[in-house]
This record gives structure tokens, C-alpha cells and sequence, in this order.
């Protein structure tokens, strides 16, 4: 990912605090380059939840760009960056990168993982200027 997608992440995670924060990344050749924000339609800061009609807009949008969905992302505000069994169980898209933004530590900390039935498995990531 681009460091602007990155630094777009966590100023959403900040910002969205205490409340989970959430979105979707696209790009090509498996690099995120575009962050969209999504609302948490679950308004918790233990959950999140995405309107289908938003996500179907942003993927209309994504094609217009000729990009296609690379990574989910959303905030943990008190947990760690590892998905919780209800990432797991409602994981509909495991060809994306699922991207998790701890903000219990002072630093924001970012895991990133494949989902893929019940199993997550870290995914490696690099974020380039």
C-alpha cells in the first residue's frame, strides 16, 4: 500500500474512536492506492457492519477507476490487531487482504491476514511512498 493509504487509515481509525471504524481499499496488481470510507452502520466500538448499497456504489466506483477490492480495513479501539470470531465468521470476501488497526497502544498497530473459511493467517504487507 501507498504511505497515503496507510496514513488514510489511521487518521479514519482516530477519527472514528471510540466507535469501530471501517472501509474498503482498492488498487491494482494487489496494491492498495484507493481508501473508502465506509460507515459502520453498527455504530459500536466492539463490531462493524457495512450497508450493502454503499458497498455496491463504491464497487460501481471501483470499476470506473479500474480498480478492484484489495483489502478490507477496520479499527479495534481497545483489542488487538488479530480478527475476533465475528471477523472471522463474517468474512465474505476472502480475496482480500483483511486489514485490523489496533488502537489499545499509544501507536496504532496494523496486522493484516487472509480469511479463508474458519482460519485467518497473517498476510504480509509493505507500505511504500
Amino acid at each position: 500500500m501507498t504511505r497515503a493509504v496507510w496514513d488514510e487509515i489511521i487518521r479514519d481509525s482516530l477519527e472514528k474512536r471510540p466507535n469501530e471504524a471501517c472501509g474498503l481499499l482498492s488498487g491494482r496488481n494487489g496494491s492498495a492506492q484507493t481508501v473508502w470510507r465506509m460507515e459502520n452502520t453498527l455504530k459500536s466500538p466492539i463490531a462493524f457492519a457495512m450497508d450493502p448499497k454503499q458497498i455496491q456504489q463504491v464497487f460501481h466506483k471501483m470499476a470506473f477507476r479500474g480498480e478492484h477490492l484489495v483489502g478490507i480495513y477496520h479499527s479495534h479501539p481497545t483489542a488487538p490487531p488479530i480478527p475476533s470470531p465475528e471477523d472471522i465468521a463474517y468474512c465474505h470476501y476472502p480475496e482480500a487482504a483483511y486489514l485490523i488497526v489496533s488502537l489499545a497502544s499509544p501507536q496504532p498497530v496494523l496486522g493484516c491476514f487472509r480469511i479463508e473459511g474458519a482460519f485467518a493467517r497473517a498476510y504480509p504487507y509493505k507500505v511504500c511512498n
